[in-house]
C-alpha cells in the first residue's frame, strides 16, 4: 500500500520512468511478483488525465514489455502452443503504441525498438506477412538499426521454407542474406549491449546463405525488369498493387519488385489415396480459386474507388436531399464500400475452407472465422482437439489472425479496432453508413431519435479509404497464410502415410484467353 501511495505521489514523467525501471529489472530477474505488481501500477498511471501523448505511447510500449515477461515465465517449453497466456495482451499493447497519433513524436528509435518487437511477435506466431511490415518500417526509420535486420533475415528463412515454389524459396534466401550482412555490418546499430551479442550469429548466417546460394545469379534474375502492362492504365494499377503489397505473390513483401507483379499464389499440389478422389480435382481448388477471384476483384474496386478523380457518368443527375452533412455521395465511394464488404466477407468463407480440409466437424450454421477453431461444448469455448498444439505454423498464424476479427461471442481480440472495423461491416451491410468528405471534422458516431436506436454512424472518406485498404491487406495475409497451411498440411499427411495405393493430383493453371 505504501509503494502505491508514493507512485501516486510522483509526477506523471518520474512514475513512467520508475515503472520502466521496475519492469525492466523484473524482466532481468525474471520476477514474476515485481511484473504483477508493475502492471498492477501501470494501471494506475493509465488513469491519469494529463499524460501526454508521447507518455501514453510509452506506457503502452512498457505494459508490452511486462506481459512478455509473463508470457517467458509461463510459456517455457511450449514452442508448439496456440492459445499462450498473455500473448494477445503484447500484441494489443504494441498495437495500441503503434496505432496511437502520438507514435509518430516519439524519438526515431524508439519507434524502431516498438515497430521491431510487433514484428518478432507477429512472426513468431505464424504471421510473417505482417512481420515483415513492421521490420520494414523500423528500417525505413533507421537503415542500420540492427535488430530489425536481422529479425527480417530469420523472418525471410522461415517465410522462405513456408513455400512450396523453390524459386520463391531462393529469392527469399536471397534477401535474409542481405538483411544478415546489414546487420552484422560495422555501421549496424544495436540497442543494447545484450541485443549486440547477435553480430557474430547474424554474419554466420550470411556466410551459410552464401554457401548454399548463387547469389551473383539469384541477384540478377531478382533485379531484372519485368513489363508491368501494356497500357498506362494497367502499369499504374499494378505499381499501386507493388506498392501497397497487394498482389497474391509472397514476393511482393519483399518489396516493390516487378518480379512480384503477377497474382501466382495458389494451392500446392495435393495427394490423395484413390479411394478419396473422385471424377475431378478436389473442390478445395475451385474453392481457392473463388477466394483468390474475389479478392483480387475487391482490389481493382479499391484502388478505382481510391484514385477516381472525376464523376463518373451514371452520377449524373441523380438528385438527392441536401442533408447539411457533406455527404460523399458518388460511384467511387460505392466502389470503396464494395470493396471493404468484400474483403470482409473472404474471412468466413475461409473458415468453410478449412472447417472442410482440416476436417473439423462444425455444422454449417456453427462456421465462422472466429468460431471454427474452438469446441462446441461449454460457455469457455476451448480450442479444438483438431488444432491444439498442432505444428503448422501458417496454420497458427491464421488463428491468431482470426483475432483481429471481432464476434460478440468471441470478445476477446489482439486488434485496438476490431471491433470498429465489424460495426462498420454490419452498418454497410445492413444499416446506415454515411460517408461524408473530409473538412477536418473526425470520425464521429450519430445515432436516431426513432425508438431509441441506432441507425446508423458518420465516417469520413479518407477513414473509410484507410480501413477498406487495411482490411484488404489483412484479406491477402489470410489467403497467403491458408495456401501455406495447406502445403504444411499436405507434407505431414504424407509422411503419415504408409504404402497404400495413392495418387497425385495434378494442377492445371487457367489463365484466362487473350484477344491479340
Amino acid at each position: 500500500m505504501n509503494d502505491l501511495v508514493e507512485f501516486t505521489a510522483l509526477p506523471d514523467g518520474e512514475a513512467l520512468d520508475r515503472l520502466a525501471k521496475m519492469i525492466d529489472q523484473a524482466a532481468d530477474t525474471r520476477d514474476g511478483e515485481l511484473t504483477d505488481k508493475a502492471l498492477s501500477l501501470s494501471k494506475q498511471l493509465s488513469a491519469r488525465s494529463n499524460l501526454t501523448g508521447e507518455q501514453r505511447v510509452l506506457l503502452h510500449y512498457f505494459r508490452a514489455n511486462a506481459f512478455e515477461t509473463q508470457l517467458d515465465l509461463a510459456d517455457q517449453g511450449r514452442s508448439w502452443a496456440w492459445d499462450v497466456p498473455h500473448l494477445q495482451n503484447v500484441l494489443l499493447e504494441l498495437r495500441r503504441a503503434v496505432r496511437d497519433e502520438a507514435f509518430a513524436k516519439l524519438n526515431p528509435f524508439r519507434q524502431c525498438q516498438i515497430y521491431t518487437n510487433l514484428g518478432n511477435k507477429l512472426n513468431s506466431i505464424g504471421r510473417p506477412v505482417e512481420a515483415l511490415m513492421q521490420w520494414d518500417r523500423a528500417i525505413a526509420l533507421n537503415p542500420n538499426f540492427a535488430m530489425a535486420l536481422g529479425n527480417r533475415g530469420h523472418g525471410l528463412v522461415h517465410y522462405g521454407e513456408a513455400l512450396y515454389d523453390s524459386g520463391h524459396h531462393g529469392l527469399f534466401l536471397l534477401s535474409a542474406h542481405d538483411s544478415f550482412v546489414a546487420a552484422s555490418a560495422d555501421g549496424a546499430i544495436f540497442d543494447s549491449p545484450v541485443s549486440n551479442a547477435h553480430r557474430a550469429p547474424f554474419s554466420a548466417i550470411a556466410g551459410q546463405i552464401a554457401e548454399r546460394l548463387d547469389l551473383d545469379t539469384t541477384r540478377e534474375f531478382f533485379y531484372r525488369e519485368f513489363s508491368l502492362g501494356r497500357s498506362k492504365a494497367e502499369r499504374a494499377y499494378r505499381s499501386w498493387c507493388l506498392k501497397n503489397r497487394l498482389f497474391l505473390n509472397p514476393l511482393n513483401d519483399l518489396g516493390v519488385f516487378s518480379i512480384a507483379a503477377h497474382d501466382v499464389l495458389h494451392l500446392p499440389s495435393l495427394t490423395i489415396s484413390i479411394d478419396e478422389g473422385g471424377a475431378g480435382p478436389p473442390a478445395v481448388f475451385g474453392f481457392y480459386n473463388q477466394l483468390k477471384q474475389e479478392f483480387i476483384s475487391a482490389r481493382w474496386l479499391c484502388y478505382e474507388g481510391l484514385t477516381e478523380q472525376r464523376a463518373h457518368f451514371s452520377d449524373r443527375d441523380t438528385h438527392l436531399y441536401d442533408t447539411l452533412s457533406i455527404p460523399s455521395y458518388s460511384l467511387a465511394t460505392e466502389k470503396t464500400k464494395l470493396a471493404f464488404r468484400m474483403s470482409y466477407s473472404l474471412f468466413d468463407k475461409i473458415a468453410f475452407f478449412i472447417n472442410d480440409y482440416f476436417k473439423v466437424g462444425l455444422a454449417e450454421r456453427e462456421v465462422s472465422f472466429r468460431s471454427v477453431w474452438y469446441e462446441r461444448k461449454g460457455k469457455s469455448k476451448p480450442l479444438s482437439s483438431i488444432f491444439l498444439n498442432r505444428p503448422n505454423w501458417p496454420l497458427r498464424g491464421l488463428y491468431w489472425l482470426s483475432k483481429d476479427l471481432y464476434e460478440p461471442a468471441f470478445e476477446e481480440v489482439s486488434e485496438p479496432d476490431a471491433e470498429g472495423l465489424a460495426n462498420l461491416r454490419h452498418h454497410l451491410e445492413h444499416k446506415y453508413c454515411q460517408v461524408y468528405e473530409d473538412l477536418c471534422l473526425g470520425y464521429s458516431q450519430f445515432a436516431t431519435a426513432q425508438y431509441g436506436s441506432t441507425l446508423g454512424f458518420r465516417i469520413g472518406r479518407d477513414m473509410l479509404d484507410a480501413k477498406t485498404l487495411h482490411l484488404l491487406k489483412l484479406a491477402r495475409a489470410t489467403l497467403i497464410y491458408l495456401s501455406l497451411a495447406v502445403y504444411g498440411e499436405e507434407a505431414a499427411r504424407n509422411a503419415e502415410r504408409g504404402d497404400g495405393l495413392i495418387a497425385p493430383m495434378p494442377l492445371w493453371m487457367w489463365q484466362e484467353r487473350r484477344r491479340l
